[in-house]
């Protein structure tokens, strides 16, 4: 949850005379991109995987042959793009447009806004209005149009590349108070790493995490109101195989001035909270857990913009007594007024 990067290709030239198929060969769900919880939680980003495409051309006796192998150069083909099936389906591109006529359209199935790039590939024949590449802001739960291709000759084609990552870049840090740590109140825990702490928060997208050692089924809580932008609750292992770097449990809040909050490493299906949901300073959103890339039980707790096509951790202040500003410290105990 984080920066993610895919690749969608498609490739559509002169239409056939004989299209009885076409319609039955286009893709019935919206092409998909990646969430972006690995990047969001400070971990490596998944690996970018490629569309495949169908091929549709007639061989030399004259039949019609439909395979993912390109045919040779100098035979007419109708090139469809095939759905990415191991992508989630958060953001997603899809044409509004006709075969013809393609116009792409971001769609942000978030709780909440997503920058998204798309840059073209392999151009052939057409002209993009507006000119790749194009940047613009999804808002949640919509479709947005984002780019006309259209055709410039009678064989043509034409590929993307689509970046995207959570949350919107003109938003400023502009927190009311300082964070209520994230327990209930009277309750006090060792703070493992801090910032730049040297194990594992290296990374911009973590630099100004804090891990605070909850034990095991800990009640985890809102350090800020805000609204639920996405939920990560079904995933049961732990442990600091390269092999969890990729995921965890966790749940993002999307605070009112744009930051977002990341809680992470939780105990498997102990969510009390759902996407879309408003919460209050201090509401209980789930249990601590030891799921992910993970040493122990504990929660990485981060405070995360978006700063231009990059998710990055920012410094924030925990509150203390009086609601003091305290910046958290490796090796001290926090304790919630």
């Amino acid at each position: 949850m984080s920066t993610i990067s895919r690749v969608e290709r498609a490739a559509l030239p002169q239409r056939p005379k004989d299209p009885t198929d076409l319609r039955r060969l286009r893709p019935t769900a919206p092409l998909a991109l990646a969430a972006a919880l690995a990047a969001a939680l400070g971990l490596l980003p998944p690996p970018m995987a490629l569309a495949k495409s169908l091929y549709k051309y007639r061989d030399a006796s004259g039949a019609w042959v439909y395979t993912d192998k390109p045919p040779a150069a100098d035979v007419p083909a109708e090139v469809r793009p095939l759905p990415a099936s191991e992508l989630p389906a958060r953001i997603s591109i899809r044409n509004r447009g006709t075969p013809e006529a393609p116009i792409l359209a971001v769609v942000n199935d978030y709780y909440g806004p997503v920058e998204v790039e798309i840059s073209g590939e392999r151009l052939e024949n057409v002209r993009a209005e507006p000119p790749l590449p194009v940047r613009l802001v999804a808002p949640a739960r919509a479709e947005t149009t984002a780019v006309a291709i259209k055709p410039t000759g009678p064989r043509w084609r034409y590929g993307y590349r689509v970046r995207a990552v959570l949350g919107d870049p003109g938003a400023a840090h502009r927190p009311d108070r300082p964070y209520a740590p994230p327990f209930a109140p009277g309750q006090r825990f060792p703070v493992g790493q801090a910032f730049d702490g040297e194990f594992s928060h290296r990374h911009p997208q973590s630099r100004y995490a804090v891990d605070i050692a909850l034990p095991l089924g800990t009640p985890v809580r809102a350090a800020r109101a805000g609204t639920v932008m996405e939920v990560a609750g079904d995933f049961f292992d732990g442990g600091t195989d390269p092999k969890y770097q990729t995921r965890a449990n966790m749940i993002r809040i999307l605070h009112d001035d744009g930051t977002m909050a990341v809680y992470a490493h939780l105990h498997p299906d102990s969510a009390r909270v759902a996407p879309g949901q408003r919460v209050e300073r201090g509401a209980w959103l789930a249990n601590s857990g030891n799921t992910g890339f993970s040493t122990g039980p504990h929660l990485h707790f981060a405070i995360q913009r978006n700063d231009g096509m990059e998710l990055i951790a920012i410094p924030f202040e925990f509150a203390g007594t009086n609601d003091r500003g305290i910046t958290p410290v490796a090796g001290t105990l926090l304790t919630a007024p």
